[in-house]
């Protein structure tokens, strides 16, 4: 009972720190230059020797071009037209890096799973227009919302992320929570993935300076969840696998057949 009261209270903190954070970022152009690119910066000093260290840094460095960006773009120091084709590199790079990494570690499955999450986001910048800053001052990628199937699809790539490719990290589910809240934001924004960037991004390079994965932090109990030891059994992980690839297949058919091959 301890074990589950501290993976809510977890959860509940990080949700809450990460909501606060995003606003903050949102509230004005200085604020996100502080916070989502000198923040690290200032604070890299306290980085440390942590699991997985090269891959953490290539994908926070990549985020962090990302957050320069949307700032870029905030501040229109260049053509959203131009915006836009930048915005197109980012994803093509972000979506490459990670098919690169199950290609060399041979994880099939989840490499296709990326395949669909890949396919849906060429289908979503397919269909959509430019990048605008809206009203409140928050911008829109593509001036399009996200839509659910994307969504879906990119929620089950990351549970297989998080549950297939680390579950060595279980039953600590510090990780597991800590995306879950970025996600939680990230489907409730106004820009999908500008909310899960800013956030994950911010995530990552907390996760340089503290070593979240380790059984050790926070305690030995602490966010620990031991029924999810079974997850790390090679036939559940397949199952889990078997099952994200299947519904990911579904939503990008659904997405295909209505924005594409039948449009309205």
């Amino acid at each position: 009972m301890r074990n589950h009261l501290s993976a809510l209270l977890f959860f509940l903190l990080v949700l809450l720190y990460f909501s606060g954070f995003y606003q903050a970022v949102q509230s004005s152009v200085i604020s996100a230059v502080i916070l989502t690119l000198l923040l690290p910066v200032l604070f890299w000093r306290l980085v440390k020797p942590v699991d997985n260290q090269a891959e953490i840094t290539r994908i926070l460095l990549l985020e962090s071009g990302f957050n320069l960006l949307c700032v870029v773009a905030l501040l229109h120091l260049l053509p959203l037209a131009l915006m836009d084709k930048a915005f197109m590199v980012f994803f093509v790079l972000q979506a490459g890096g990670f098919l690169l990494v199950q290609r060399r570690k041979k994880a099939w499955l989840s490499f296709a799973v990326s395949v669909c999450l890949s396919f849906a986001i060429l289908v979503w910048i397919s269909q959509a227009g430019q990048t605008q800053v809206l009203d409140s001052g928050q911008l829109q990628l593509f001036s399009t919302a996200v839509p659910w199937q994307l969504k879906a699809i990119y929620t089950l790539w990351l549970l297989q992320l998080l549950l297939v490719e680390y579950r060595y990290i279980l039953p600590k589910v510090t990780i597991l929570l800590a995306h879950l809240a970025s996600l939680t934001i990230a489907l409730q924004a106004e820009d999908f993935f500008h909310a899960r960037i800013v956030t994950a991004s911010h995530f990552l390079f907390l996760s340089l300076c503290f070593d979240f994965k380790n059984r050790d932090w926070g305690g030995r109990e602490f966010a620990v969840l031991p029924s999810l030891v079974a997850i790390q059994k090679p036939n559940i992980a397949k199952w889990i696998n078997y099952t994200g690839l299947g519904l990911a297949l579904l939503c990008a058919l659904h997405l295909a057949s209505g924005l594409v091959i039948f449009p309205q």
